[in-house]
């Protein structure tokens, strides 16, 4: 039989042997409890408070039940050597028997323990994978591949034709939020002015990256009326929802931009 290790290597084993005593008092379950948890000294290997102290801590009335608890637990669970209750005060030492029984629970369970050892590879089998470099290129510049989701995106922000007579610009279509916020009603108000139908009615949804419904619109919000902006947004939205422009309105972009230069579609 080995020797014993320190108490503290085994307190916890201790512990897990105490609490499956069913033959203890709760309350004597408690101060053995704490005398190896709270008091007891490892450079001493015992545990020595006071009845004064141990009553204060446990919330004890009476030394008495002190006494009580120690006729439980000495010889089985403590080599209990008793004070005069002056100068010298109660020894604890956790029994041999208890210590012993204790080791042994933890030598069982460190038997059942094995370390998974997981071998290095060795210099052949396994995956071979093949020696990657950078190949370094004599021209300037970055030739990268074209990437399918840039792309889609590209096609969705796609701009639109050039308006008839204006010449200096394409309106870029954006996702207007739908479900009935702030963006659609101002859209829709707007439209209603000038006669056309919500925009529910004028054109289909679309979803966004985020996954949200959303129309393509010449615009985040329509440009004040009767200004250039709004001209041109106004034509766009008649021929996106495949209508002939109106000739008072094909007129007055006419006028508007007849002055300004024209750039190349």
């Amino acid at each position: 039989m080995s020797d014993l290790r320190p108490f503290k290597e085994v307190q916890l084993q201790w512990l897990r042997l105490l609490l499956a005593d069913t033959s203890l008092s709760p309350r004597a379950v408690q101060f053995a409890t704490y005398l190896v948890i709270v008091r007891y000294n490892d450079n001493f290997c015992k545990a020595w408070p006071s009845h004064a102290t141990v009553c204060e801590d446990l919330g004890l009335k009476s030394e008495k039940t002190i006494q009580r608890l120690i006729k439980e637990l000495d010889g089985k669970w403590f080599e209990i050597r008793r004070g005069n209750g002056q100068k010298q005060s109660t020894e604890y030492v956790p029994s041999k028997t208890s210590h012993q029984a204790a080791q042994e629970l933890r030598e069982k369970e460190e038997a059942g323990k094995t370390d998974k050892i997981v071998p290095l590879r060795g210099r052949e089998g396994g995956h071979s994978c093949p020696g990657t470099r950078t190949k370094m290129s004599c021209e300037p510049g970055q030739k990268c591949p074209p990437i399918k989701e840039k792309e889609k995106t590209k096609e969705k922000r796609a701009l639109t034709r050039d308006l008839p007579y204006e010449g200096q610009s394409r309106i870029a279509l954006r996702l207007v939020p739908g479900g009935g916020g702030v963006f659609e009603r101002t859209w829709n108000d707007r439209l209603q002015v000038v006669g056309l139908e919500r925009l529910d009615r004028l054109f289909r949804q679309v979803r966004d990256e985020q996954g949200r419904s959303c129309y393509l619109l010449p615009g985040n919000w329509p440009e004040p009326p009767g200004s250039n902006g709004w001209l041109a947004q106004l034509s766009q939205i008649y021929r996106m929802s495949g209508r002939e422009v109106p000739g008072k309105l094909a007129t007055a972009i006419s006028v508007r931009f007849a002055d300004e230069p024209r750039s190349a579609a």
